[in-house]
């Protein structure tokens, strides 16, 4: 327990965590292939875990606005060089960066504004 309270006096002197901030949870679901091997069927059972805890479907409880509940895949490299270079582009062999951004949806100015900064880069 010594470390406990240890540790839990660190978190909350560096704002990393606040007993205030605490509140139920619905939990965490984990697919994974036990040999370490990759493949489509594991991603699909990851889905129907998903689609299981409707209320965590990427939708908050206005059932408007999505609350972050997703799944994580490994995306293969190659995957992207393939998706550079049907488009036209020379893939140089550096790092590839990929992103997720959500636009608003009821302001097209902003959205095309800062898609146009983005392709600009």
């Amino acid at each position: 327990m010594n470390n406990y309270d240890k540790n839990l006096k660190l978190l909350e002197d560096n704002y990393i965590y606040s007993k205030n901030m605490e509140h139920d949870a619905c939990g965490v679901g984990l697919v994974a292939s036990t040999e370490g091997k990759k493949s489509r069927k594991i991603v699909e059972y990851g889905i129907e875990a998903l689609k299981a805890v409707w209320h965590r479907g990427a939708v908050d409880a206005d059932g408007k606005t999505g609350d972050g509940a997703g799944i994580h895949i490994e995306i293969p490299y190659d995957f992207f060089v393939e998706k550079i270079e049907t488009k036209g582009h020379n893939h140089d062999h550096s790092e590839i960066c990929i992103g997720m951004i959500f636009l608003p949806r009821d302001n097209f100015i902003i959205s095309n504004s800062f898609f146009w900064s983005v392709r600009k880069l």
